[in-house]
């Protein structure tokens, strides 16, 4: 790879993906909204200004991952017009500058593009969002599908990190031998953020046009991810209470019933095989991030 820009460095997997390559010695960029955070290497942008305000716009880059972007759900359920502005309008204006320039572009999607009722979507399942930030995320991948030369489009479904406020919450509870709660009408297919920043590394170097996704094995809810959770900390599983996300106020919109993507055309490309959740949650204990 030549010159790298990721886009978001402040988010999980941005700043996650920025330090790979800076530990790698690749020459790379970075981009954040947070004006104090710049430096000679991360620049200021905030999909909120106007095009001509972007400063970066006179460099050129060999690869450009996008993981800026507003990604909560209910925020862009609630705020469906400001989020189209940054998610849609902003985002794809940025995307057709840096392909009008040679740029492989590489962008971050969501399993939410899927209606959620069937398992293991493949690329040729038909769109079907059940709520804005899907549907703003089809949008978008619909206009770099038909509008530019060079693109990845890479599917994700939950990302695990120990970084997540949730899990940090989670384990200094049960530590401390008191009790959490945790939707079982919530499901996920968890990935583990060192899988992910590896396939992204893969795809960077391979440019090769297309849709991929990368997905846990099966679908598990909240509530037995946390059992699961307590067990390998060697806590009482009892801790762990069930609670209903619909009944705490969560859209029904928001609960898929299943997350699960096909991984076939990933596994070919560079072999990362679906893991199992426990698996996933030993990745992330073990690599403490």
């Amino acid at each position: 790879m030549n010159n790298v820009l990721v886009v978001g460095v402040n988010g999980m997997i941005g700043s996650a993906l920025y330090a790979d390559f800076q530990s790698k010695q690749i020459p790379v960029y970075g981009t954040t909204h947070h004006p104090l955070k710049t430096n000679s290497e991360v620049f200021y942008l905030n999909l909120l200004d106007p095009p001509a305000s972007w400063v970066f716009l006179d460099k050129k880059f060999d690869i450009v991952y996008l993981c800026a972007g507003v990604s909560k759900m209910a925020i862009c359920e609630g705020n469906p017009e400001t989020t189209y502005e940054i998610n849609v309008t902003k985002m794809f204006a940025l995307i057709e500058h840096l392909s009008s320039t040679g740029s492989h572009i590489i962008y971050l999607s969501t399993n939410q593009v899927f209606s959620g009722v069937v398992s293991y979507a493949t690329n040729a399942t038909p769109y079907r969002p059940p709520n804005e930030y899907g549907r703003q995320k089809v949008i978008v991948e619909t206009l770099i599908q038909k509008h530019c030369k060079q693109w990845t489009i890479l599917r994700l479904t939950k990302v695990l990190s120990l970084q997540l406020p949730l899990f940090q919450n989670w384990m200094m509870r049960l530590k401390q031998e008191l009790p959490i709660e945790a939707f079982h009408d919530m499901m996920m297919a968890p990935v583990a953020l060192s899988q992910v920043i590896t396939l992204l590394v893969t795809l960077g170097e391979k440019k090769i046009t297309g849709c991929y996704q990368i997905s846990g094995t099966i679908d598990i809810s909240y509530y037995d991810f946390a059992k699961k959770l307590a067990r390998r900390l060697g806590c009482l599983e009892k801790l762990v209470k069930p609670v209903s996300a619909l009944n705490s106020g969560i859209k029904r919109s928001f609960l898929s019933s299943f997350t699960t993507l096909d991984c076939a055309n990933t596994i070919a490309l560079c072999g990362e095989i679906p893991l199992q959740p426990a698996d996933v949650l030993n990745i992330c204990l073990q690599n403490g991030i």
